[in-house]
């Protein structure tokens, strides 16, 4: 059985308990109810949340009365990167990436977004970019997206990695120019379930068929649209 993330929870420097991250949607919050209970006046009944993307973790914060930071600064959305600290009221929460033997140095050069709301290193990004591929199955065809209008425009794009990245950002495989666009603005998972687009930062909303997306990712069907910024681009499955 391969070793999963997890949590650390600790107050004043002693560990309360762990959390193996072993679902797609961890909640953390003063309600009994959450995956991640922290019974305290300073933390919201929900005040975040953790979700399990390919194989990344992203954190983010539900609209909480005081708040969520990551290594003491405060964060609405962020890709939780082996030894991160998340402070949520008077506890932190520890983030252990089973994948990584040592915690990312603390000079590693880092990319903010416009808004500061992500910080995620450039080592991490090129990680992202690299993660494993997956060999087409007839349960899982090989899809891929053609740039109509943008920067690559003409380009097409097989995607063949488990996270491609879209956004600004010098390691997004597709690119997309305007101020407004996030450094990594959406990333698109390929899963067992299938390929599923999710809006990570920025100002600029993605839109799926017209329709901008939400907080939720959304399962990519054969023909859709895909528009952020100055870049519009088709999703299709394609022939095996």
């Amino acid at each position: 059985m391969s070793a999963m993330n997890k949590l650390v929870l600790r107050f004043e420097d002693k560990i309360v308990q762990e959390y193996a991250l072993d679902q797609e949607e961890v909640t953390i919050g003063r309600k009994p109810d959450n995956t991640i209970a922290i019974d305290h006046r300073a933390v919201s009944g929900v005040h975040a949340r953790v979700l399990q993307i390919g194989n990344k973790a992203i954190l983010e914060d539900l609209g909480s009365t005081n708040g969520t930071q990551v290594n003491q600064k405060p964060v609405r959305k962020h890709v939780l990167q082996h030894g991160d600290v998340v402070a949520v009221g008077q506890h932190t929460l520890l983030f252990v990436d089973a994948r990584q033997a040592q915690v990312v140095p603390k000079d590693e050069p880092v990319e903010d977004d416009m808004d500061q709301t992500m910080i995620i290193s450039a080592k991490d990004r090129e990680a992202l970019l690299s993660s494993a591929k997956h060999a087409a199955t007839p349960d899982m065809p090989l899809a891929a997206v053609q740039i109509i209008a943008g920067e690559q425009a003409g380009k097409s794009f097989d995607l063949t990695a488990s996270v491609t990245s879209i956004g600004k950002g010098d390691t997004c495989k597709i690119k997309v120019k305007g101020l407004t666009v996030g450094r990594q603005a959406a990333v698109i998972t390929r899963r067992p379930s299938g390929y599923h687009l999710a809006y990570l930062e920025g100002f600029s909303k993605v839109k799926v068929n017209g329709q901008s997306l939400g907080a939720e990712p959304i399962t990519l069907k054969d023909g859709a649209m895909i528009e952020l910024g100055d870049m519009k681009m088709e999703f299709f499955i394609k022939d095996s």
